[in-house]
C-alpha cells in the first residue's frame, strides 16, 4: 500500500513538473532563439566551434557557453560575440561578431571597420589574415530595425554579413561568454 502511494505521488509530481517545464519553455522568458529546454528555460546552450571564421578569439574544435539569458533586459552591444540562427538556413547555428545595431551605419574601408564614421576597435583581428578585396573596402549599409550586422574575426575566411545580410534580432540564441574546453592554454578563457 506504502509503495504504491509513493508511486502514485512521484507520478503526480512528475506530470506537475513536466506541465511547468513546458509551460516554462512555450513562454521562452529569456526571448531566445534557441529550441532547446537548456536554451530556454535553463538560459544556457553548448556548442562546439566548427570552422576557423572566429579566429584567433574561437578555434576550431572548442566547446563553448552561450548565455541564452544575456539578452532578456538589455540588447546585444557592439563587439559581443552572438549566436543564432543562420538567415539562409534556420536549422543552422551561426557564431559572429556584433558589428552593427539597429540605425547604425556600417562600412569597410582599407580593413577598417566604421560603425556611423567612427573606426571601432578591433584588438581581437589578427592583420595577418586579413587580406581579400572583400575585407578591404565594403560599401556603407544602414541596419534596419528589428535587424543586426555580424562578422566572423577571420575576416577572409568568414560568410558573415557582408554575404547573407542582416541577422534578425529574433534569431539571436545568446552571448557567447566562455570557452569550457579549448586548444592552446585557452580553456576558461572569457570570449571577448
Amino acid at each position: 500500500m506504502r509503495i504504491k502511494r509513493r508511486y502514485c505521488l512521484f507520478t503526480v509530481l512528475l506530470v506537475i513538473a513536466s506541465v511547468a517545464s513546458g509551460l516554462t519553455f512555450e513562454q521562452n522568458p529569456f526571448n531566445t532563439a534557441a529550441n532547446t529546454f537548456r536554451g530556454r528555460v535553463l538560459g544556457f546552450e553548448l556548442f562546439r566551434i566548427p570552422s576557423d571564421s572566429m579566429m584567433p578569439t574561437l578555434m576550431p574544435g572548442d566547446f563553448i557557453w552561450v548565455s541564452t539569458s544575456a539578452y532578456k533586459d538589455k540588447p546585444p552591444q557592439i563587439n559581443d560575440v552572438i549566436t543564432f540562427l543562420y538567415p539562409k538556413d534556420k536549422s543552422v547555428n551561426y557564431i559572429k561578431r556584433l558589428i552593427g545595431r539597429p540605425g547604425d551605419t556600417v562600412r569597410i574601408e582599407n580593413f577598417k571597420v566604421y560603425v556611423n564614421d567612427e573606426e571601432i576597435q578591433q584588438p581581437y583581428l589578427d592583420n595577418a589574415l586579413v587580406r581579400k578585396p572583400y575585407s578591404r573596402y565594403m560599401q556603407p549599409v544602414v541596419v534596419p530595425e528589428g535587424s543586426l550586422f555580424v562578422m566572423g574575426d577571420n575576416r577572409d575566411n568568414s560568410n558573415d554579413g557582408r554575404f547573407f545580410g542582416m541577422v534578425k534580432r529574433s534569431d539571436v540564441i545568446g552571448k557567447a561568454t566562455l570557452i569550457l574546453f579549448g586548444k592552446n592554454n585557452r580553456t576558461g578563457n572569457s570570449i571577448e
